[in-house]
Order: structure tokens, then C-alpha cells, then sequence
């Protein structure tokens, strides 16, 4: 049997071709052990490749692990290595254990868990998971193959800058809300996988809060306009005049404009959500932007002129009592998140409006109005679905102190005067 030598590169060198007898490393198994360093060995482990490895054992059971190859790794190195790893089982540890937690450390890059456990975990839980995850697949290029484990606060504020820079530019697609939306997604993300345990700390939390340099408020606040009394007789006889027949246009549209509600609660309503009895007429569904916080239905009165566009609309349906009561009339699933697009664009041009009025801006006409009759701001609140009054004291307070008539009950009556 060998006697164990001082491993060198030259002495593996020589051995790789069998000029170094006794020792040799030219048959698969031939093995040379390092006499410096107990349990250091060099091993031929395939027909081209010859491996350093470190031979230890754990509570009575001889385990060895691969240290590197030669010549990537040289003799020095190794031994280095092999010393770390003797340091680590005489306090307890084990290496193996330890390199094969750092293998699925680095197998977690944010694209696998993205692709796997964030998948499934968004879409049991948000209606529009694709939108989010395609969010963060699409907008992170440079760090989208990095282990979570190793995605840092450099690489965030790195991200942000260059985001700001496109947006201070004007250049499309880097709008700040755009912005906080992909950061946003991808801040959940990482939440999700520290409480998962797949990373210890999350590299957002020393971020500081997401600001920009050019204020788009007055952008915004103009978006959020309201129609005269006479766009919204134009509107109205528009609806009525788009298309023939009965078709899921009408009943759509007159649900944003007298309930305020936003298109997405419109697209996933189910005919379980409606209450039209004698008891009541309202709307009670669980809201889907706000659904992960608010888990109770919020209850939205639905004034006469919806109930009876839905009612004639249930007739031309068969009169259900589930599904859904837009379904895609192709496929019977939901809508696409744009079933109006073409319809909105030819009412706007029948009724003379503004060719930028965006249909979103139905929501803000109703709560424009509501609050401009003085209705109780805490009331306007809870019609849009919101938990504060916030964002109505923020986005619609101004109008507030124009108000110059009694309150109204509710949007409908506000209609009496159309």
C-alpha cells in the first residue's frame, strides 16, 4: 500500500501520466492521499477528470466531498478548502449538508422561483397573476437569472435609477405609476420568499421610499376630470345607440357610470353577486384590486336603470342564476380585461368627447359628482370600495368647496336631472 505524500501540481502533474511511481492517477479510482493534511486526497474520478476531495467522518460514518478539480484548482487551494471543511465538522457541521444547501441556494434563482413557487402561490391567489409575474419575468433582465440569495440593494438602486432616468427623459413606457407597479411586484416577491425561507432578509428593506423628481400630480389630477350635465346626456344616448339588439355593451357601461365601479369588478361579476329582490337592489361583491386585504363583499346599491339593463340582459342569457354575466360569448370564460375598447371608442366620437377621456374616467365622473353634491366623504369612500377616506380627501377634496347643492342619496337620483 502507498504511503500518503505531500500533494504538489507537480508531483499530480507527473502521476496524471504515470511518471510519478509509485503514485499514479491513470486508472479511474487511483488515489493519492496528502500527507500534510489529514483526509486531503486526490482522486482519478472519470477518464478526464481528476478531483480533490476532503475525507471526514460524521458520528461514526466515513462521507468525503468534492473539493474541485485539478488544474482549476491548484494543490494550495485544496488544502485551503480542506482546512475550512476540518474546521466545520470538529464544530459539529457537516460539509456535504452544507454544499447541498448552497446547490439549491443557487438553483433559486429569481426566474426558476418565479416560474415555480411564486407561480403557484399567485395563481391561487390573484385573478391576474400572469399580469404580475410576466411583470417581473420582463422588467428585471439583469438580475431575472440571479439567486435570490445573492439580489442586493446595489442591484435595486441600480434598477431605480436607471428607471428614473428613463422617466425624467419622457421616454414611453416609464411612467411613475408604471414604475411602482413593477418594483411593487417584484418587492412582493421577495416578501414571499423570506416567509417561505428561501431568503433570509429581503434587499428591499434598507430601500428608501420610491420618489420622483418630476411631479406627475397635475398629469394625474386631469385624468381625473367629470363630464358636464351635457356629455352625460351625450354619453347616455350613445349607449343606447351603440349596436343592435341586446349585447353585453350596454349593461357594462351603465354599471361603471352609475356605480363608479372599476372594469375589472365589472368583467368578473357572477350573477351570485346580484341581489334583486324585494328586499334589496345592490351589487355584493368582493372587490378584486383590494380582495388580498379586504375579505368581506362590499355592497353597491344598484339604481334602476342597471337592474333593468341587467334584467333585460338575464332574458337574452336564458336567465341564469351562476356563471358569470359577461362571459366571452366564444369561449363562455371571462372577458378580456379590454371588452369595451372598441365600443368606447366609437361612443366617444357619437357623443363629441374628448378623444384622451379614458373609460376609467366613469369612475371619477361619479365620484367628482357625488362629492360636488356634498355627499359625506366617508360615504363616497365606501361606494368606491375604499377602506379610508384617503384617497377621496386627496384626489377629489378640491371639489369639495365648489359644491352648491343639497346632498344626494344617491348617484341615480342625480340622473332625474340628465
Amino acid at each position: 500500500m502507498k504511503k500518503s505524500i505531500r500533494l504538489t501540481d507537480a508531483l499530480i502533474a507527473k502521476a496524471i501520466k504515470g511518471k510519478a511511481d509509485p503514485y499514479k492517477l491513470t486508472d479511474k479510482h487511483d488515489v493519492i492521499s496528502d500527507s500534510d493534511l489529514n483526509g486531503l486526497k486526490i482522486i482519478r474520478s472519470g477518464r478526464d477528470t481528476v478531483s480533490f476531495r476532503f475525507f471526514y467522518r460524521i458520528a461514526g460514518k466515513r462521507r468525503n466531498i468534492t473539493l474541485g478539480s485539478f488544474p482549476a484548482i491548484n494543490c494550495v487551494q485544496a488544502r485551503g478548502l480542506a482546512k475550512e471543511k476540518a474546521v466545520e465538522v470538529a464544530t459539529g457541521g457537516d460539509p456535504i449538508i452544507g454544499k447541498q444547501e448552497a446547490r439549491v441556494d443557487q438553483q433559486n434563482t429569481l426566474r426558476s422561483y418565479l416560474e415555480h413557487d411564486y407561480s403557484l402561490h399567485m395563481k391561487s391567489k390573484a385573478i391576474r397573476a400572469e399580469r404580475y409575474l410576466a411583470m417581473v419575468r420582463d422588467n428585471f433582465p439583469l438580475i431575472i437569472d440571479k439567486p435570490l440569495s445573492e439580489i442586493t440593494k446595489t442591484d435595486l438602486v441600480k434598477w431605480v435609477q436607471y428607471q428614473k432616468q428613463q422617466h425624467d427623459n419622457g421616454v414611453k413606457g416609464f411612467a411613475s405609476a408604471t414604475i411602482k407597479q413593477k418594483y411593487a411586484a417584484l418587492k412582493t416577491l421577495t416578501s414571499h420568499a423570506v416567509r417561505n425561507n428561501v431568503i433570509n432578509q429581503n434587499p428591499f428593506e434598507r430601500m428608501e421610499r420610491l420618489e420622483f423628481s418630476i411631479d406627475e400630480s397635475t398629469q394625474q389630477q386631469s385624468k381625473r376630470t367629470f363630464l358636464s350635465i351635457e356629455q352625460q346626456k351625450a354619453l347616455l344616448r350613445s349607449i343606447d345607440n351603440y349596436g343592435e339588439g341586446v349585447t353585453h355593451h350596454k349593461p357594462m357601461l351603465l354599471i361603471l357610470y352609475y356605480t363608479g365601479m372599476r372594469i375589472g369588478d365589472v368583467v368578473g361579476l357572477e350573477w351570485g353577486h346580484l341581489n334583486d329582490n324585494h328586499f334589496a337592489c345592490n351589487i355584493s361583491k368582493v372587490l378584486e384590486k383590494t380582495r388580498r386585504k379586504i375579505k368581506a363583499p362590499t355592497t353597491i346599491q344598484m339604481p334602476l336603470q342597471v337592474r333593468d339593463a341587467l334584467r333585460e340582459w338575464r332574458k337574452t342569457q336564458g336567465n341564469p342564476v351562476t356563471g358569470l354575466v359577461f362571459p366571452n360569448p366564444s369561449t363562455g370564460l371571462r372577458l378580456s380585461p379590454q371588452p369595451l375598447k372598441r365600443c368606447w371608442a366609437w361612443i366617444k366620437k357619437d357623443a363629441n368627447l374628448p378623444e384622451e377621456l379614458e373609460l376609467y374616467s366613469l369612475r371619477h365622473n361619479f365620484a367628482s359628482w357625488l362629492i360636488m353634491k356634498n355627499t359625506p366623504v366617508s360615504i363616497v369612500a365606501a361606494m368606491l370600495g375604499h377602506r379610508t377616506t384617503d384617497m377621496i380627501d386627496k384626489h377629489y377634496g378640491h371639489l369639495i368647496k365648489g359644491a352648491d347643492s343639497a346632498a344626494s342619496d344617491t348617484f341615480a337620483q342625480l340622473s332625474q336631472e340628465l
